[in-house]
């Protein structure tokens, strides 16, 4: 699937990334809410990528200490 952003795709984490335009980037990624369906780039806004798929929740799955505790036996 191709971006439609026409020139507001300037301002997708594809476009960013071809610019080399980090400082940009890590200032869009501080909470990804969605993933680009195209490059897979996350940002935590929608309108930051070319074909946004919302990103599952996980905060229930912990801190993963319960899997630690496991392997340790």
């Amino acid at each position: 699937m191709g971006c439609e952003g026409g020139e507001q795709h300037r301002l997708h984490m594809c476009s960013l990334s071809a610019a080399g335009d980090m400082a940009t980037i890590r200032k869009l990624q501080t909470k990804p809410t969605v993933e680009c369906g195209n490059c897979g780039a996350k940002a935590n806004d929608p309108a930051n990528v070319c074909d946004p798929v919302e990103l599952p929740d996980i905060a229930w799955l912990g801190d993963g200490a319960d899997v630690k505790l496991e392997r340790e036996k």
